[in-house]
């Protein structure tokens, strides 16, 4: 990974508890990652503009102009668009700023609807292992989150608090967005990896805000039916597991299909679908992808593995 930015010394990963009020936990997120914040917009817009060979401020100005995510947001997670709120407001940032921050996947496929990059980007790997309904046995949920460099120093976990009915969350994420993967006080864990070869749209609910969306639910079947009804923006897989079993969703503007492996206690996907059908890509740019899935499958595909082996599998 790239070096942090310079004004962020390196530590440990912090632990940020937010509860309250949606617009309440994201000033407290803010506040206490002011810094980090600010430093991971820099470092994103600085990324942008070496990406794009344009200036990141009016591509950033472009990509909100050219897409449309909050009413499909307010209807389906609109605490999580008062999080984003809060928490800009906490950094002493731009709201605009800090929601263009949580389109990481949404930029990605902006990227290229506008054609500035071709190449299928080696991503992450994700599995889930259910527990088998052996007492006292864990459900197992990881994957690995390649990111750009810039992002490195910029980590945080959040621990969010019960709001009425909805559990109390661990998320972790990078600083200003409201989450990457996580983790909620039912049980009910939720990692994603990204499918370029399906359909994006400049409209729909956005990654981050389905799986803060998911991680609300309660039991399986809830965030079930969550995922099969919320109208997807981008093309990214759920692989969610709670101690009643282990589901996976390659969901897409064109929908969301669901992926049955051969064994239901196991789950392990890669970065190109497994049963939607695709609609760009080669097959040659899946290479990478199909190795990373048999890495997983041969190292995790028997017997019960511990935290170690799944560590080792994921590096």
């Amino acid at each position: 990974m790239a070096a942090a930015d310079p004004g962020i010394a390196t530590r440990p990963l912090e632990v940020v508890a937010a509860g309250g009020s949606a617009h309440a936990r994201g000033r407290a997120i803010g506040e206490a990652l002011r810094a980090e914040i600010g430093g991971h917009l820099r470092a994103w817009r600085a990324s942008i503009a070496l990406r794009s060979d344009e200036d990141a401020g009016a591509y950033v100005t472009a990509l909100l102009s050219d897409t449309d995510f909050k009413p499909a947001i307010r209807q389906w997670a609109p605490d999580l668009l008062d999080e984003v709120e809060g928490m800009a407001a906490g950094a002493g940032l731009a709201a605009d700023d800090v929601f263009a921050l949580q389109l990481l996947d949404e930029e990605w496929a902006y990227r290229e609807r506008r054609a500035a990059a071709r190449r299928m980007p080696e991503k992450c790997s994700s599995f889930a292992i259910a527990s088998g309904g052996a007492d006292g046995a864990p459900a197992w949920i990881g994957q690995n989150m390649d990111l750009g460099g810039y992002t490195d120093g910029f980590q945080a976990m959040l621990r969010i608090g019960p709001d009425g009915e909805r559990p109390a969350a661990l998320v972790f994420t990078a600083a200003g967005m409201i989450g990457l993967m996580g983790v909620n006080a039912a049980g009910l864990g939720v990692c994603v990896n990204a499918l370029p070869q399906l359909a994006n749209a400049p409209s729909g609910v956005p990654v981050a805000f389905v799986l803060r969306r998911l991680l609300q639910a309660r039991t399986l079947a809830e965030a079930v039916d969550l995922v099969l009804a919320i109208p997807h923006a981008t093309n990214q897989h759920y692989v969610i597991a709670s101690p009643d079993g282990v589901r996976s969703f390659e969901a897409s503007a064109a929908g969301v299909a669901e992926y049955r492996p051969p064994d239901p206690a196991r789950v392990f996907h890669t970065n190109h679908p497994l049963a939607a059908a695709a609609t760009r890509a080669a097959p040659d740019a899946w290479e990478n992808s199909e190795a990373r899935l048999a890495s997983l499958t041969r190292r995790l595909g028997a017997g019960a593995p511990g935290l170690a082996e799944l560590q080792a599998a994921l590096s």
